[in-house]
Formats: structure tokens, sequence, C-alpha cells
């Protein structure tokens, strides 16, 4: 295929369809405020994940809460898994683990299970295990409403 050449002394046509602000015109005086963008959910989520799991880590003693191991860095360990938001931030469903127990050892949720029944009672261990198929609809105000909540705690 050939291209066809452009001839000399042709000029070629603009494809934008923007006009160019000039000196004086009402486009150039205009000036533009970087709009403040709002977070997302997501991000409000990991923000209260972040802020929650530091609260964890400073209410309880600095061991691990299923091997008892005094541990360098822990984590926030959940008896209740964090996908279900009805658990997720509750302060009895969280304790201290350590990455072995709670990473390798999937959180070791029998050994977890046999101590916060010691700590808070059976009736309450159970009602917490059913509390977790309650349905939430979370807005972006309950998260920042948590948030700050768990940053004045901390």
């Amino acid at each position: 295929m050939k291209r066809s050449q452009i001839k000399k002394g042709t000029k070629q046509l603009k494809r934008s369809g923007f006009k160019k602000a000039t000196r004086g015109s009402k486009l150039a005086s205009k000036k533009r405020k970087p709009k403040k963008r709002q977070k997302t959910q997501a991000q409000l989520k990991k923000e209260l994940d972040r802020v929650f799991s530091i609260y964890i880590r400073q209410k309880f003693p600095q061991e691990c809460y299923t091997c008892r191991k005094q541990a360098v860095t822990l984590q926030c360990g959940h008896f209740v898994s964090r996908q279900y938001l009805a658990t997720r931030w509750d302060e009895d469903n969280c304790r201290p683990q350590c990455i072995g127990c709670n990473i390798y050892g999937h959180g070791k949720p029998l050994d977890f299970e046999e101590r916060l029944k010691k700590d808070l009672g059976e009736k309450h261990v159970e009602k917490m295990k059913f509390s977790r198929h309650t349905v939430l609809k979370l807005d972006r105000q309950w998260y920042k409403e948590q948030i700050e909540h768990y940053k004045s705690l901390i």
C-alpha cells in the first residue's frame, strides 16, 4: 500500500477540539482549583484495618494469643474470619498473634477458640460465631467515625 504524501505548503488539521487559552481570554483568567478527592470505601476499609490492628496490638499483652510466645512482630489475628464484616472489627474477635500462628498456622482456630472460651465464656463465643452471618451495609461516614474513634484510643 502506498501512502499519500502531504504536499509541501499544506497545513495539517488539528485533531484536538480544545481551544487554546490566550492572554485576556476567559479561559486563561479562570484558575482551576484541584479537587480534593474523597477516599473510596475500599481505601477507608484499609485505613480502618490498619488503625484497628495497631489498637488491638497495644491493648493486649505483647505475646501471641495462641502459642503464648513473646514475639517481636505481632499481627491482629481474628477468630472469625475477616471476610465477615459483622465481626471484622469486633474487639472480642481479635487478639495479637505471631506470624507463625496467624499466617502459617491459619490462625490456629482450635487453640484460639479454647482460649477465648476461657476468657469470654462459651456462650459469648458461640454468639460471636452465629453473628458473623449478619448482613451489614457500611457507608463512608461509618468508616470515618470508626477510624477517628480508634485513632483517639491509640
